[in-house]
């Protein structure tokens, strides 16, 4: 065996057992958790909820890092280029099941990402202002198919989950029902409230204040159960509207190529968190439902979720930047 050989072997021995020392004794510096949503949204509620937990239990720094932009495409390209070695997580929503068929992305997040583990998840609610003359789902379907094109709903972007639940509820009642997109769901919340469109699919968390002032009017519950937080609200098949089950959920991903046992590690710590009563009990509060894993279990939903929202956009016929 040549002397160059024989080095270049020694060489990659040496910088083998230094990476699965490192990985064994993982982690040794500040990690940083990219949220590609805005400060004070629902995945940066969760992750500044998480982090200090993460910190106390890890042993290092855990520092959130807001990469806002194009529905969370901007923070999951950066997040992309990531070194796989367990010092930067990424939590994201939802979003990142629909941005690969509502955007043109530089990476696969099948292939990019490791799915590490699902946090929570919150239910869609289809909501009226105060000016639309239905109390129920079934008043407002029959409307929408009194004036075809006429009614209106809004969300917060082109391939935003409000969007798909909206869609979705097109598809399932054979209504045609139009898109109106705004920039942030503060803008298409505030709009719905004063009448400039009919509807809106937000997260149950972001309308309780307004519902119990009687501001907006809720009509069903995009989920497969009722939500303790407002029982009186009927899920879309109690209504007739069978199908129609929209979450947004959130999860921790990590660089493919992360070695197992950070990845194992980030998911049974997140998992100790997860059934920590208070912890658990502060998110339920707030309208999450808690979910948790195994890495495998959440790979299976997250690829699945891909492909149940490209579905969706060819039988919607939806297209990028519409």
């Amino acid at each position: 065996m040549s002397k160059i050989l024989t080095l270049a072997m020694m060489a990659f021995a040496i910088h083998g057992a230094a990476w699965g020392q490192g990985a064994n004794n993982y982690p040794t510096r500040p990690i940083t958790v990219i949220v590609p949503m805005s400060a004070g949204g629902t995945a940066d509620l969760l992750a500044r909820n998480l982090a200090p937990l993460l910190t106390e239990k890890l042993g290092q720094s855990v520092v959130v890092d807001n990469r806002v932009g194009a529905n969370g495409a901007i923070g999951e390209e950066i997040f992309s280029r990531a070194k796989p070695d367990g010092y930067t997580l990424m939590i994201e929503s939802t979003s990142i099941a629909t941005n690969p068929w509502m955007s043109t992305l530089s990476y696969d997040p099948r292939k990019a990402f490791i799915p590490t583990i699902q946090i929570a998840a919150v239910p869609l609610v289809l909501v009226v202002n105060n000016n639309v003359n239905a109390q129920t789902a079934k008043e407002f379907i029959a409307l929408a198919k009194e004036k075809p094109g006429k009614m209106n709903y809004a969300s917060w972007g082109n391939g935003s989950i409000g969007q798909f639940a909206g869609e979705i509820f097109k598809i399932s009642t054979k209504t045609d029902i139009a898109h109106v997109p705004y920039k942030s769901t503060a803008q298409a919340l505030s709009d719905t409230l004063a009448g400039q469109v009919d509807a809106m699919f937000p997260t149950l968390p972001l309308v309780l204040q307004q519902l119990g002032a009687g501001k907006i009017g809720a009509l069903a519950l995009a989920s497969a159960t009722r939500s303790p937080l407002a029982p009186n609200i009927p899920t879309m098949a109690e209504v007739g509207v069978p199908g129609v089950e929209v979450e947004t959920w959130f999860g921790i991903f990590l660089p493919t190529g992360t070695p197992e046992s950070i990845v194992n590690k980030i998911n049974q710590t997140t998992q100790a968190i997860l059934n920590t009563p208070s912890f658990r009990a502060n998110l339920e509060k707030q309208g999450f439902r808690v979910i948790g894993g195994s890495q495998a279990d959440f790979n299976k939903y997250y690829l699945a979720e891909i492909t149940r929202y490209g579905n969706i956009v060819k039988e919607a016929n939806l297209k990028a930047n519409d």
